[in-house]
């Protein structure tokens, strides 16, 4: 894909977006959007953008790409501000990780321009000074295009998102909500449960005293609060569907404990160890 991006929302995925493009040295113009000034500031200090902008129509002037990096609450709004100012060739694609409220939301602003995607890759940490170049980098991109959507528009977001060093695989909104709720939002909810379970069950202080497996198990709870709220709240029948599933789990994990089945419950943790061990070879992509 050729021509000036437009990237909206200088955080850590938009920012770590800028930061690849500008180490493809392809020499496209790349136009980074936010509403603190400060920050577009910084970026363009560090090369991120050789244009910043705070309107989000003046945003997309001669851009050939926009990528929406905000939260999802805010893309359509977003949408609906720049939808008339948009080149009759370009296209929209944005990198939330909720995809069929967001599709439902976009697509009858946007039209066939817009394809989305979520690139697999985070951090606990937030904002510009969080992005990384390398963020893209072998993670899992999955790009959720609609039945109606414009074939070389799904290939164009595709190659896009791969020149960024992303894996890519493709799946339809609903079914890619399904998926995420269980490998990337349910392991929040459960991180920030499993940390409130210790403050609200045990002497202050104890959490002083947790070693690695407790750090590891809940190092996402460190991410932002509000973000995860509005991602949470996108995909709440997924999420709440995964949640309802763990329950069961657990209490049959409970009931194993509570009747001695010793050979139920190894029977258990075997099983999800060979599971866990199958992803020894993602070991070192990065965090969704």
């Amino acid at each position: 894909m050729r021509g000036r991006v437009a990237v909206f929302g200088p955080g850590l995925i938009g920012g770590s977006v800028a930061m690849a493009l500008r180490d493809l040295s392809t020499g496209r113009g790349v136009t980074l959007w936010g509403r603190d000034r400060a920050i577009l500031d910084e970026a363009l200090s560090l090369g991120l953008a050789d244009r910043i902008e705070t309107d989000p129509a003046a945003a997309v002037a001669e851009a050939s790409l926009v990528v929406l990096c905000t939260p999802v609450g805010a893309m359509e709004p977003l949408a609906k501000a720049i939808a008339p100012s948009l080149g009759a060739e370009c296209l929209v694609t944005d990198a939330g990780s909720v995809k069929h409220s967001v599709t439902e939301r976009l697509a009858p602003v946007l039209g066939s321009r817009f394809v989305g995607a979520h690139p697999m890759a985070g951090s606990e940490r937030s904002g510009l000074g969080a992005a990384r170049a390398d963020l893209f980098r072998e993670a899992p991109c999955i790009v959720t295009p609609r039945e109606d959507s414009d074939p070389e528009a799904v290939r164009r977001i595709s190659e896009f998102w791969a020149s960024l060093g992303c894996r890519i695989s493709s799946m339809p909104p609903a079914e890619h909500d399904r998926l995420a709720a269980r490998i990337s939002h349910l392991p929040h909810a459960l991180a920030f449960a499993l940390v409130n379970l210790v403050l609200d069950t045990l002497p202050e202080g104890a959490q002083c005293l947790a070693g690695g497996s407790f750090r590891d198990a809940t190092r996402v709870a460190a991410s932002n609060p509000a973000l995860w709220t509005g991602i949470l709240a996108e995909n709440r029948t997924e999420v709440a569907a995964s949640l309802r599933e763990m329950a069961k789990l657990l209490k049959s994990m409970a009931s194993a404990l509570g009747e001695e089945k010793t050979d139920s419950l190894l029977d258990f943790l075997t099983r999800a160890k060979e599971h866990r061990d199958s992803l020894a070879s993602s070991a070192n992509a990065p965090d969704a």
